[in-house]
């Protein structure tokens, strides 16, 4: 019964499709007493009987008359020996066919067909990875927005270090990144340093975002006319949404990532460093005098 909603969207789109001229309707010239039957509950055509289409949900479908096209969700179809039908779309069920019976075209799909099954746990698969990446294209873009509008008075140091050398920041952020990797391995060999390769990879994966949220601003620099003038999120808000756009095209998209979030913990390597040789000058004593 939890198929039902999905075999109703494949059956309606079968029968638009078929019947709107793929099939032709060999009964067209039969006289019929009912232009359409839709029930939920079992249903018996009976002989002389003549129906224009058929819709069966959650029940069995015996014709022993006249039908044009059949669709059945979640039960079986049964063809009597005085039945004639055009077209049978049958989803979750079975087709029974007596001798004599008169069917034109028949669809039968069900999730014990190895096919089938394996294209709906594909179809789904595929859905739940769409929806997956939308979710995460959505949290990160509103994440590296809210993380260079806190920075906004600051992430103009490292975006001028980023604008100076692009390719220096990426070629660092790649080192640092193999050696956390390698180290985060390292520790994580032993059991008593399992946790701190937890915290190491946390602490690489901040590095990392914040990282992000400069070359956002960065693309957003490059992208829009006179950025200066405009606020700093506006800014990040167009750089991250052209990088989640170009980083969801397919295998593309994968690469382009691994670029931006490499080149994100060189920028803010960088930024550290800068940070730290600043306070270690103020601290250094002067006896320029002595």
């Amino acid at each position: 019964m939890r198929w039902r909603w999905l075999y109703s969207l494949w059956g309606m789109l079968l029968c638009i499709a078929i019947g709107s001229g793929i099939v032709p309707s060999a009964l067209a010239a039969q006289r019929t007493t009912n232009a359409g039957l839709i029930r939920t509950s079992a249903t018996q055509i009976l002989p002389g009987q003549a129906i224009g289409d058929i819709v069966v949900v959650g029940h069995n479908l015996t014709i022993a008359g006249i039908a044009d096209h059949v669709l059945v969700i979640n039960g079986d179809v049964t063809l009597l020996p005085t039945s004639r039908v055009d077209m049978v779309v049958d989803l979750g069920g079975v087709v029974h066919t007596s001798p004599g019976a008169k069917v034109y075209t028949v669809f039968h799909a069900s999730l014990t067909d190895p096919f089938w099954s394996g294209a709906l746990v594909t179809g789904l698969g595929a859905l739940a990875v769409w929806g997956g990446l939308l979710a995460v294209s959505i949290v990160l873009t509103l994440l590296l927005t809210v993380i260079a509008a806190a920075l906004r008075e600051t992430i103009r140091v490292p975006l001028a270090e980023m604008q100076r050398s692009v390719r220096r920041v990426g070629l660092t952020g790649l080192f640092v990144s193999v050696g956390a990797v390698a180290f985060c391995a390292l520790l994580a060999a032993t059991l008593v340093g399992i946790p701190f390769a937890v915290l190491c990879f946390f602490l690489y994966a901040v590095a990392a975002i914040i990282g992000l949220a400069v070359v956002a601003v960065w693309i957003g620099y490059m992208v829009m006319t006179d950025p200066v003038q405009r606020p700093v999120w506006v800014v990040a808000l167009v750089g991250v949404s052209l990088l989640v756009a170009f980083c969801n095209i397919p295998f593309v998209g994968l690469l382009l990532f691994c670029i931006a979030w490499v080149v994100g913990v060189g920028v803010t390597t960088h930024w550290l460093w800068m940070l730290w040789s600043m306070r270690k000058g103020r601290r250094r004593p002067t006896n320029m005098d002595k």
